[in-house]
């Protein structure tokens, strides 16, 4: 998977730094914990340190972290880097205070489809379920039913996003296409089977890497000669309000869904 790290990528050395200054029941959390696993969130360098407590114990007062106070119940800590720190589905709980909905939605489907977390989004809802009320809950509920293993990067999981909410049919991810010999073509980041869509997100490596370009040109042609239309999704795409990547989706879905329609018809 190719998760674009949203922070640089000595936050985790500063806030490795303070290992050594954390007392018995204290840990790394909320956006601090999401740094060290390599989950993608908005993070500066001189950003503080979330350190939470687990009562009694005092909550932290020093520059540059902010302190929190939890009950054991509500604690789940791993070591990461050598840090003791939230795991990720209940740091994703405590995210739900810092991001909105679509950021959480771009954290929760990094840490269900991330290995190293080894979290199922059954694990997310019953760490949500076991919080009750809180401040970020609605926002959490309302990110949780939009979870999904599978998705590449968080650029994938905003494009999946807007296809939804542009009122289309959601896509499957990572889809693997084969030629009629069932010969293996390539892996793409989302895609409709039935209708023969492959739906790709092109990070800017795509275009700076010659190699990846000459590799993802070679394949498209590839699933082209099989049938399949590709639309390539770009930044661009997700920054302008008018998305010319939808209105072109939307078109060649309302044609195959029409043919194959009729091909069943026929059949």
């Amino acid at each position: 998977m190719r998760w674009e790290r949203d922070h640089p990528p000595d936050a985790v050395q500063r806030i490795r730094a303070l290992r050594p200054v954390l007392l018995p029941g204290q840990f790394v959390s909320h956006l601090s914990a999401a740094v060290l696993w390599g989950l993608p969130v908005p993070q500066t360098v001189d950003a503080p340190v979330h350190v939470t407590s687990i009562l009694p114990q005092a909550q932290p007062r020093r520059a540059g972290v902010v302190g929190h106070r939890v009950t054991a119940a509500h604690a789940s800590i791993r070591s990461r880097h050598g840090v003791p720190a939230s795991s990720p589905a209940t740091l994703w709980i405590e995210c739900g205070t810092v991001l909105d909905v679509d950021q959480l939605v771009v954290l929760g489907d990094a840490i269900v489809t991330e290995r190293r977390c080894a979290t199922t989004p059954d694990d997310l809802a019953a760490a949500l379920a076991a919080v009750g009320a809180r401040r970020g809950v609605r926002k959490l509920r309302a990110a949780l039913e939009l979870v999904r293993v599978g998705a590449g990067s968080p650029q994938e999981t905003r494009a999946r996003l807007a296809i939804v909410r542009a009122g289309l049919p959601e896509p499957e991810l990572q889809v693997d296409v084969f030629d009629e010999a069932g010969r293996f073509v390539g892996r793409v980041d989302m895609a409709y089977p039935e209708q023969r869509i492959v739906v790709e997100y092109e990070g800017d490596h795509h275009r700076t890497d010659a190699e990846q370009w000459g590799r993802d040109l070679r394949r498209y042609r590839a699933m082209e000669r099989l049938g399949w239309a590709v639309v390539r999704w770009t930044k661009s795409d997700l920054s302008t309000s008018t998305n010319g990547a939808i209105d072109h989706l939307r078109t060649l879905l309302a044609c195959t869904t029409s043919r194959v329609r009729r091909a069943s018809r026929t059949e």
